[in-house]
């Protein structure tokens, strides 16, 4: 299973869905790497209540999770993307919380190949 929340949901609150999975891993007793084993969740910083806002959008999770169940490829990251005003596109990875994308300190900020996932 996939969830993924946008961290400026003016609807709802997205602490509520940290607490929820942070509960999943409570619940089955093991750590989030055991979870994720069968369940993921991805945080979208600057998005609001299922897209928009100021910041990428999530993409392609009904790929991903197709990726997952037919081919066994657990989704590591989500791209997420943004087109800017000057025609320029703007991505970032999502992470598998607890992580989150981290600027790597070379190249552009506006690719997401130059982020890593890292736990903070």
């Amino acid at each position: 299973m996939i969830t993924w929340h946008g961290f400026s949901d003016p609807s709802i609150i997205p602490q509520g869905t940290i607490l929820y999975y942070d509960r999943v891993v409570k619940f089955f007793g093991e750590s989030y790497s055991d979870v994720q084993q069968f369940y993921r969740l991805f945080m979208a910083p600057g998005v609001g209540h299922c897209g928009g806002g100021a910041a990428p959008q999530p993409q392609n999770l009904f790929q991903a999770v197709v990726n997952w169940v037919e081919r066994n490829q657990a989704p590591d990251r989500i791209l997420a993307s943004q087109s800017l005003s000057d025609g320029a596109i703007r991505t970032r990875p999502l992470c598998p919380y607890p992580a989150f994308a981290k600027y790597m300190g070379r190249g552009s900020t506006d690719d997401a190949a130059n982020f890593d996932c890292a736990v903070q």
